[in-house]
């Protein structure tokens, strides 16, 4: 039993990192995909004035 619970508590805590790391790659994915829709929806007003 105790040994049981010394895998739980393994698995929980690389749970927690695994969660917070995916976490920060979608925020991370998330901005880029916000600063491309950006950067699509300026290019050509950008084009225009050069």
């Amino acid at each position: 039993m105790k040994s049981a619970r010394l895998v739980l508590a393994a698995i929980l805590l690389f749970l927690v990192v695994a969660v917070d790391f995916t976490g920060r790659l979608m925020s991370v994915l998330a901005d880029g995909v916000l600063v491309a829709a950006v950067l699509a929806v300026l290019w050509p007003l950008l084009r225009k004035s050069e």
